[in-house]
């Protein structure tokens, strides 16, 4: 264990000195290549609406009872899944049904002739029927496309001020994910600093890179590297490697239910601790159980507004009295295409904190404006 936790130590710790850098350069590079489409498909889709109407463009993706829909005239729109007809595509799109099912295959002109249903051309070439309200996610995957334009996530920044308390606190969140048909690859960092008036100044930051591998009826296994640091709570930095599996227990076009469970392995350096005093590496890896949950439920309308529950436990292994957890929980309302304001709750406990810990606990508020592309 004590090689595992120097292994871990000497693969992230200096990624996560320079991650903040790193992913904003990324992230704002990534941000100004996709919204020029510099790399987008060509726009052949077709969309039929219940209304009549008839729009081309490029399907991007289907959540939570909405079509992220590329047009070359009305930018990016969004369109109701229940107002739709039927779909004319020949890029692949992954979709998955009501009852777990994935389907991968294309929606060619000359098999979608009807309203309510999907005739999709899977990669064996056998058409399969499926009720258009049977999908509650899709997704364009085109192989051929470059790697950025398949892209997808957010920013978010907030800065908050309490004059009776004299407190700063900065933040900035983000994400990027890329999918394929089976495996979906994610890389978030989250960084929150808080300026107190009595100078007890403190840092909170978080990287992770995580990636699912989607298996039939809703199960996935996982695996994440991670790296953490939280001064109000002793932690200078912690390096994590975790595996394990989980199950969507509910997806429909408004709610998501998500279990995991997994071991993960770390190694710990306290607040103000040195290389060459760090009694916590000498000691090698902590090995923990890992289970957590992650719940959203979406209302399309009056207004778009998403809501994000995901606590998370760890529960020592090789040191079966140690408990700790985090949990985060977000309310996100859109006010422009995109664009969104977003009040966020998080909380970390450690019941064995490390020294120099200023508690045991440590929470916040923030509210921040993000933009999602």
């Amino acid at each position: 264990m004590r090689a595992i936790g120097n292994t871990l130590r000497l693969m992230l710790g200096g990624i996560f000195m320079r991650a903040a850098s790193i992913y904003l350069l990324a992230l704002l590079s990534t941000l100004s290549l996709v919204s020029a489409n510099a790399f987008a498909s060509g726009k052949t889709d077709v969309i039929y609406l219940k209304n009549g109407d008839r729009l081309t463009g490029e399907i991007k993706q289907l959540n939570y009872g909405e079509l992220r829909f590329s047009t070359s005239e009305m930018g990016t729109i969004y369109i109701k899944w229940a107002g739709i007809a039927r779909i004319e595509s020949d890029h692949y799109i992954q979709m998955e049904l009501r009852d777990g099912t994935r389907v991968f295959g294309q929606l060619p002109p000359d098999l979608n002739t009807n309203d309510n249903v999907l005739i999709v051309k899977t990669l064996k070439k056998e058409p399969l029927t499926v009720a258009i309200t049977e999908v509650i996610r899709a997704e364009q995957i085109n192989v051929k496309d470059p790697f950025l334009s398949r892209l997808n996530g957010h920013v978010k920044v907030g800065l908050n001020y309490t004059q009776a308390s004299d407190v700063l606190t900065w933040n900035f969140d983000g994400d990027v994910k890329y999918r394929t048909q089976k495996r979906l690859t994610s890389l978030s960092f989250n960084s929150t600093l808080t300026k107190k008036g009595d100078g007890t100044d403190t840092k909170r930051n978080n990287l992770i890179g995580s990636r699912q591998w989607f298996l039939s009826d809703r199960w996935f296994y996982f695996g994440a590297l991670s790296a953490q640091q939280n001064e109000e709570l002793g932690l200078e930095l912690r390096v994590s490697a975790t595996s394990g599996i989980g199950r969507f227990i509910v997806q429909t076009d408004k709610t998501e239910l998500a279990l995991f469970t997994g071991l993960s392995v770390n190694t710990e350096k306290e607040t103000g601790e040195t290389d060459a005093n760090n009694s916590l590496s000498d000691s090698g890896a902590n090995l923990e159980l890992m289970m957590a949950l992650d719940y959203t439920f979406y209302r399309l309308y009056s207004p778009k507004m998403r809501i994000n529950f995901a606590p998370t436990i760890y529960q020592g292994i090789t040191d079966s009295d140690r408990f700790r957890g985090n949990l985060n929980l977000s309310v996100r309302q859109e006010f422009i295409s995109d664009l969104f304001w977003d009040l966020s709750f998080y909380y970390d406990y450690d019941n064995k904190p490390l020294q120099g810990a200023l508690g045991n606990e440590d929470y916040g508020v923030i509210t921040s404006l993000g933009y999602e592309f």
